[in-house]
């Protein structure tokens, strides 16, 4: 938590954040199956913009998420940031607390659809979706290249990305 010595702390795991993450996607790559993997990073709440007396950030509303992926469109950002970051914003609460504009069902739907969940279907993975009109939904269009339905997971990792699963895929639960 950065409570305290925010940038000494996060400093540290942001070399330990990156050290692990790029071990992950060469992994990945070897295995050529990069573009059927998503990694999100998200947080529980959003920090504070504005420092604590202990050199740190509190708990606050406005947060971020950081996705990678073979399929994923990065190096942009997406959903509405905030115009005017002061305490006198429209979206300012006090002390950099920030009102999020963009739902984590907004992102979490892109998953699915590229998980192959039918759009009909998303209610019942995000059932808070239906609370947000299209307006404050980012489309999974904005989110991937590709739509691919991920091979499904085997006991032994394949040397080639599927399109598609197939029955000599899943593993049997005998």
């Amino acid at each position: 938590d950065t409570h305290q010595n925010v940038e000494t702390y996060l400093r540290g795991r942001f070399i330990e954040l990156n050290g692990a993450i790029s071990a992950f996607s060469e992994e990945m790559k070897m295995m050529h199956i990069w573009n059927n993997v998503t990694v999100i990073q998200s947080s529980d709440f959003g920090r504070t913009l504005n420092p604590n007396g202990n050199d740190g950030t509190d708990h606050a509303w406005g947060g971020n998420y950081m996705m990678m992926g073979g399929s994923v469109k990065g190096g942009k950002i997406l959903g509405q940031y905030p115009d005017d970051l002061t305490d006198d914003g429209p979206l300012s609460l006090d002390r950099g607390r920030m009102i999020p504009t963009t739902p984590w069902e907004s992102v979490f739907r892109g998953i699915g659809l590229w998980l192959g969940i039918e759009d009909s279907r998303m209610d019942e993975v995000c059932p808070n979706l239906r609370n947000f009109n299209s307006s404050y939904i980012v489309d999974y269009d904005e989110i991937y290249d590709e739509i691919l339905v991920p091979a499904m997971p085997s006991l032994v990792p394949s040397s080639q990305p599927s399109s598609k699963p197939s029955a000599s895929t899943i593993p049997s639960s005998s």
